[in-house]
């Protein structure tokens, strides 16, 4: 019989090797947790902000020098029947969280400073999906998703971090915004939810080399072992700053910029120098951290660009039909591409595949190793295979261009025709021609090199002769209203609405606008919040309210014409 001392004995040391696996265990454990999942890729989304069709050397600019960014489309697949919102917050809205603007509620046009308006906050968006799967998120750049309460701000909706600028636009240099009586600095470092800094020290820096600097530094600095990296970078370039100076860049960049007598048009072209060279020392970046095969790059802009001194900024979408913020291509048919180890079988190539922006938020996520069955109530599509592989057809065979209440505007694409009514934008009626940059000598435009990618659009002249009427307009309605054959006509000059051929086509296309108009909520316009003034803040933008409750009311506005009628509702959850 064993003694009492003998037994406790025993059971000592069981209990210490017990402990000494549990321990052993818990350890393991925390490595496997602390180790990311290889197969993740490492995720930068480039966005753009009015970047122009013509604004970069690949589609055929003979003034226009991005080297780093035609680098990677010559590496990549160029998206080339892709699309996003005629402005800044809708697209940037469908980006992140997979909807038409009709269903957030952010059709109307862009968010403004003093607006207590933002992306509802029983949306996910993107970085909060991803932050699920594992990654760290980073903001660099511009929100314009509203911030009227801290609980829209970017590090309260995914990201870890945010660096920039809340509202839509600033000088590049001082980084105020507002006018005369609501001029204030918006410039901000959020480290979490509650870590805010107003970056005044930086006041004299470009903000497109900031940008730069702090997304290597970001990159530099992340432990790609434990977990995967998703930069989001909506950079500023090349938006207009400040009406008394609306083209700012270094001098040394403009100095750089040839090809044309007009000195708004080269400014212009050393802004884009200086964001083909915040691309270029991103890639670099990564390459320096031995991450760059694992990493997919995305470089899209959110808008068509701003042309002929729309918003005294000298884009250019040529030969595509007008200017950002109206429905025409020109608007809303945008420069994009995708690089990387996931799509190296199709490098060099040019998809005609039709994608919308929203389209990003389940193709990353899928990308990122989520289950897109798990995404709920959105209207994109999961575009990996359409990326990835060989003749895979998108699954996107339409998509709505916006319908705007308040403009009475309606724009809708069904396989290849375009529906338009009142495409123009309100505030800028004169801006739906074509508009070629100032060339070499005045009185001379800028002239295209033939051939230079399978991406390039090329059309015939504009037919301005009175066999063709370019007008959007209907003899048989009286109606602004216009159907384009987009893939034989994609710079729209023949107006089909009238011709009987294609009364069915138009038929169709109106009955797919009925049943997206019962999915419309109402759209967020309302009055400016004069709590919002920055004079209350130190002369600095900043959250002005804890009620994170949207702002329903609609502001007195003018319709397009005195048959739009417009009838607000109580709720944004409800059709509009």
């Amino acid at each position: 019989m064993c003694s009492r001392s003998i037994l406790l004995r025993e059971a000592s040391t069981t209990l210490v090797t017990l402990i000494v696996l549990a321990v052993s265990s818990l350890a393991t454990a925390s490595e496997h947790s602390t180790r990311r999942d290889a197969t993740q890729p490492n995720i930068v989304f480039i966005l753009a902000d009015d970047l122009g069709w013509n604004d970069v050397g690949f589609h055929g600019s003979r003034q226009v020098k991005t080297p780093n960014i035609d680098k990677l489309a010559e590496e990549g697949l160029i998206l080339n029947n892709y699309y996003a919102q005629p402005v800044c917050s809708p697209s940037r809205a469908a980006l992140m969280t997979g909807r038409y603007p009709i269903r957030t509620g952010l059709q109307f046009a862009m968010i403004r400073n003093d607006q207590r308006v933002g992306v509802p906050l029983d949306m996910k968006l993107l970085p909060q999906h991803l932050s699920d799967l594992g990654y760290e998120n980073h903001a660099v750049g511009k929100w314009h998703l509203g911030y009227f309460a801290e609980e829209y701000l970017p590090t309260f909706r995914g990201f870890k971090t945010f660096y920039g600028l809340y509202n839509a636009k600033g000088d590049f240099w001082s980084h105020w915004d507002g006018e005369k009586a609501n001029l204030g600095l918006d410039w901000h470092l959020d480290i979490g939810k509650f870590n805010r800094t107003i970056l005044v020290d930086e006041m004299g820096i470009y903000s497109t080399r900031a940008f730069s600097a702090r997304a290597t530094k970001l990159i530099s600095e992340h432990d790609f072992e434990s977990k995967p990296l998703f930069l989001y970078l909506p950079i500023t370039a090349p938006h207009q700053a400040q009406r008394y100076d609306p083209v700012q860049v270094p001098r040394d960049a403009e100095k750089k910029a040839t090809g044309t007598y007009h000195v708004q048009r080269r400014k212009y072209l050393g802004m884009l120098s200086e964001m083909d060279t915040l691309v270029g020392q991103v890639r670099a970046s990564l390459e320096s951290q031995g991450v760059l095969d694992n990493t997919i790059i995305i470089f899209s802009s959110d808008n068509g660009g701003t042309a002929n001194g729309q918003f005294d900024n000298w884009g250019s979408n040529f030969p595509l039909r007008s200017v950002k913020a109206f429905l025409y291509e020109g608007g809303v048919r945008v420069t994009g591409l995708i690089w990387g180890k996931p799509i190296k079988n199709r490098a060099g190539q040019v998809s005609t595949e039709m994608m919308h922006i929203s389209d990003w938020y389940p193709t990353l996520y899928s990308f990122a190793g989520g289950n897109v069955a798990d995404l709920d109530d959105i209207d994109s599509y999961d575009m990996t295979n359409v990326l990835t592989g060989n003749n895979v057809t998108s699954p996107r065979t339409e998509f709505v261009i916006n319908f705007d209440p308040a403009e009475c505007s309606k724009g809708m694409r069904v396989g290849k025709y375009k529906y338009l009514l009142n495409p123009n934008d309100f505030f800028n009626k004169n801006f739906d021609d074509w508009y070629q940059a100032p060339g070499e000598c005045p009185g001379a435009n800028e002239t295209m090199i033939p051939n230079t990618t399978p991406s390039q659009i090329t059309c015939e002249p504009v037919p301005r002769t009175r066999k063709v009427d370019l007008r959007c307009f209907s003899e048989k309605s009286g109606l602004n209203e216009c159907l384009y054959d987009i893939e034989n006509d994609p710079c729209e000059y023949y107006n089909l609405i009238d011709d009987k051929k294609y009364l069915s086509v138009k038929e169709n296309i109106l009955e797919r606008i009925k049943f997206w108009e019962m999915k419309q909520v109402q759209p967020l316009m309302p009055p400016s919040d004069a709590s919002a003034n920055p004079k209350f803040f130190n002369y600095t933008w900043n959250p002005w309210t804890k009620n994170t409750t949207l702002d329903l009311r609609i502001r007195k506005y003018a319709p397009h014409s005195k048959n739009c009628s417009f009838l607000s509702t109580s709720s944004t959850s409800e059709p509009f």
